[in-house]
Order: C-alpha cells, then sequence, then structure tokens
C-alpha cells in the first residue's frame, strides 16, 4: 500500500504543477483548455481521496468512517464524470461547437445521471460498495454498474475520434486515442486486483502526455490569435507540395482585413489586437478542425485545406463571410469590420508552393481592388 500511496502522491503534484502551468497559458480562455482543466481537478479531487482512504483504513478515528462513506461515493461519481468531460472535450475538439454537444447531452448524460444516482444513495443501500465495522472497503452488489458506464464514455470517445478523423489533422489522431488507454487499462488491473488504486496514477499520466502534447502544438501558434505561424504554414506547405498520394484537391486561402492600418491608427493596438482576435474566432468557427489556418503577417492570413472541389472552398468562405456579419451586427466598433479572400484550388504538380501563394494572393488583391471602384 505504501507504493501505491506514493504514487498518489506525486500523481498530485505532477497535476498541480499542470494546472498552474496552464493557468499561466495565453490560451486559458478556450473552452477546450477550460474543459481540461476541470478534468484534472476532478482527478485531483479523487487523488486526494485515494490517499486519505489509504491512509484511513481500519482506523478508528471519529473522522474515519464518514470520509470513507461519503468520500467513496464523490469518488464513485467523479471518475465517471471525469470520462464524460473528455467526451465533451473531444466533441469540442472536433466539432469546434458547444451546439452539437447540447443537442446530443440528453441522451450521452443518461447513463452518467444513472451513475450519480447510484453513488449518491450508496452510502445507505450500497449499491457500489459498503464500509464494514472496522471501516474496511467492501465492493457492492452493483460495482460493474460503475464501470460499465465509465468504459461506456471511454468507448463512445473512441467511437466519436474515429468516425471523424477526417475532420482533424493525422497528427492529432493518435494523442486523442491514446489518452484513455493509460487510465483504461489501469481500471482493469484495479478491477483485477482488489484493493490495488491504479485509476487516478494511470489518468495523470494520461495528462502529463497530453499537457506534453498541448504545450508542443501552442509552440506552433501565433501568441496573440491561437492560430499557425508563418513558419509552421512554411513546413505545411512543404510537406503537401512534395506528397503525391493526395486523394483530395488542395485549395487554398489569402485573406486580409481591410483598412486594418486606418483601424490601428484611429483607434489604437488594443482595439486592433481584439480586431485580430475576434477574426481568429471567426476562423476557428468556419473552417474544420482538418483545415490548416495562420497568422502570416499584421492583417494577413493563409488557409490551406484538403477539399473535393472548388465549391467546397465557396461554401467556407460564406461560413465566414455570415459569422463576420454577425460580428458587425452586434459589434459596439465604430467601423466595420471587412475581408478581402482570395482563393483556389492548388494543382501542386504544376504551382510550386511559392507560385500559388502569390496566385491567390493577387486574387485578394482583385476583390481588394474591386471593392474600391464600388465605393469610388
Amino acid at each position: 500500500m505504501l507504493t501505491i500511496l506514493q504514487l498518489s502522491i506525486y500523481s498530485v503534484f505532477i497535476l498541480i504543477f499542470i494546472l498552474i502551468s496552464l493557468k499561466r497559458e495565453h490560451h486559458s480562455h478556450d473552452i477546450k483548455v477550460r474543459v481540461f482543466r476541470y478534468m484534472i481537478l476532478l482527478v485531483l479531487i479523487c487523488l486526494l481521496l485515494d490517499i486519505l482512504f489509504i491512509s484511513l483504513e481500519r482506523t478508528s478515528y471519529f473522522f474515519t468512517r464518514p470520509i470513507l462513506v461519503y468520500g467513496n461515493a464523490i469518488q464513485y461519481a467523479l471518475t465517471c464524470l471525469t470520462v464524460f468531460m473528455w467526451y465533451l472535450y473531444n466533441e469540442q475538439f472536433i466539432f469546434n461547437d458547444l451546439s452539437h454537444f447540447r443537442k446530443w447531452i440528453k441522451f450521452t448524460s443518461i447513463p452518467l445521471m444513472i451513475n450519480l444516482s447510484l453513488s449518491l444513495l450508496s452510502p445507505w443501500f450500497g449499491f457500489f460498495y459498503t464500509i464494514t465495522s472496522d471501516n474496511v472497503y467492501v465492493r457492492g452488489s452493483l460495482f460493474l454498474t460503475s464501470a460499465i458506464t465509465t468504459y461506456f464514455y471511454a468507448v463512445l470517445t473512441a467511437f466519436l475520434i474515429h468516425i471523424h478523423r477526417n475532420k482533424m489533422r493525422r497528427t492529432d489522431y493518435l494523442p486523442l486515442m491514446f489518452f484513455i488507454l493509460p487510465p483504461a487499462f489501469g481500471g482493469i488491473m484495479q478491477m483485477m486486483n482488489y484493493g490495488i488504486l491504479l485509476i487516478g496514477p494511470s489518468l495523470t499520466f494520461s495528462f502529463l502526455v497530453a499537457f506534453v502534447y498541448i504545450q508542443s502544438k501552442n509552440m506552433e501558434l501565433d501568441f496573440l490569435t491561437g492560430l499557425y505561424t508563418r513558419k509552421e504554414l512554411e513546413n505545411y506547405a512543404d510537406i503537401l507540395s512534395k506528397q503525391k498520394n493526395i486523394k483530395k484537391y488542395l485549395g487554398g486561402m489569402m485573406i486580409d482585413i481591410d483598412d486594418f492600418k486606418k483601424i490601428n491608427d484611429d483607434h489604437g493596438h488594443d482595439v486592433g489586437d481584439k480586431v485580430l482576435r475576434e477574426i481568429s474566432d471567426v476562423f476557428k468557427r468556419s473552417f474544420r478542425n482538418s483545415d490548416f489556418v495562420s497568422r502570416v503577417g499584421g492583417d494577413e492570413f493563409v488557409a490551406v485545406c484538403e477539399v473535393q472541389s472548388l465549391m467546397d472552398l465557396e461554401v467556407i468562405v460564406t461560413r465566414i463571410r455570415g459569422h463576420l456579419d454577425n460580428i458587425n451586427s452586434l459589434s459596439h466598433y465604430p467601423f466595420e469590420i471587412c475581408l478581402s479572400i482570395g482563393y483556389d484550388l492548388w494543382d501542386t504538380k504544376n504551382f510550386s508552393k511559392d507560385e500559388f501563394m502569390i496566385h491567390i494572393d493577387k486574387k485578394m488583391y482583385l476583390e481588394k481592388d474591386a471593392k474600391k471602384l464600388i465605393l469610388s
């Protein structure tokens, strides 16, 4: 038990370190980062409860029994909730829109609610566990129900990631799938070896791997907008230009904020930064997770997408303009935010990366010039 106790204590310190680091992140406003933090907090509570359970079992302090009786109920509820939140994290990662999650939550939350009810009733009815007169934990008759419910969300999340793998970058697929494997294995080992608490430490290992992955991704991102940097675009475009077995067409967009210098000069750089962040949010809602969107200059952006036809690019442009219209209709700015967009299909056999960038840049300036002609 001493080894498991030490492992749990080490895990607590690791999670505290990750939490502090995430709080300093400039992307901490992102709902995915917030969900990730809440998951860590839940596991941290479960680990602290594990430490208490190991330390207090078979003791006769006046507070031992209440902690064991009610603490286990809390832990059963939080363990399932943690895996449910991992499902929420991936929903948001894939669709980048809470409306999809809200649409299905009344169905997907049913097992969670059943587990919560049985957890909270267990201190009186012993569904998941009982605490003997010697203050020893004993599994209840419905113990497997909680395990099945928790694994249901693990399998559901893996299924969600797999069927929507085309909506994410290939480099994201394996880390997302891997996250659930250590706690799944730890849970099986815990069920087979009565009295050994491995779910918390195994979840900590997953969080540590995920944290390292998040940090590596953040190094690729522009500090202000959360979009990819110009350097990452260069690397990504180089890789694509050398691929010969691309099954879909490649499309590119060059996007520029109209009169951005005037916005900065007339209203200050703070307002300009807010506009950049709002535009990046528009892109995150308009493009798919598998699309590569980068900030290449002060007010210039480039996107590279795998598409079936030019019409797919036109659909994305329509989404961008729709989201931008919503911002302008609700805006408190004394000006309207407008974008000029140049886009086309990229034939990597006949166009080099640089030639294609020049091509869509020209198309973008053609749109910009057309607007000026209309205004004049």
